[in-house]
């Protein structure tokens, strides 16, 4: 007699998953605090802490993150928009950000960035952004 079939998602094959998870342990204040910054931007936690620590790395590792950089692109821009492409080739022009390979951003990478900061950028349309009026 076969058996049944377990319910549920089934299991993905290993190094398959979504992503990582890292146990982090906070301390009351801290966790208060984090927490706080969270709601004040109308995030979850976890996506606060992921751009919070995305940002304080790509400071770390190249002095300027990849939304500074487009921000900075931005502002100059007319009605401070412009398509992916044009914001990719400027920082790559103005050397305004590398990856750890030494290559600058491509469009694709700047429309990702724009899609995780909804509060700095907005899209006029799928291949353009703009800054926010509260950024």
């Amino acid at each position: 007699m076969p058996k049944p079939k377990k319910v549920g998602r089934p299991k993905m094959a290993k190094g398959e998953a979504k992503a990582k998870v890292v146990p982090v342990r906070f301390d009351v204040d801290d966790l208060k605090l984090v927490t706080a910054a969270a709601n004040a931007n109308k995030q979850t936690l976890s996506e606060w802490i992921r751009n919070a620590l995305r940002t304080a790395a790509e400071v770390s590792m190249f002095e300027n993150t990849l939304h500074d950089a487009m921000r900075s692109i931005l502002l100059e821009q007319p009605e401070q928009q412009a398509t992916t492409s044009q914001v990719s080739e400027e920082i790559a022009k103005r050397g305004l950000y590398s990856k750890r390979n030494g290559e600058s951003a491509k469009a694709s990478q700047v429309n990702a960035r724009a899609r995780k900061y909804p509060h700095l950028f907005t899209f006029a349309d799928p291949h353009t952004i703009q800054l926010t009026s509260n950024s």
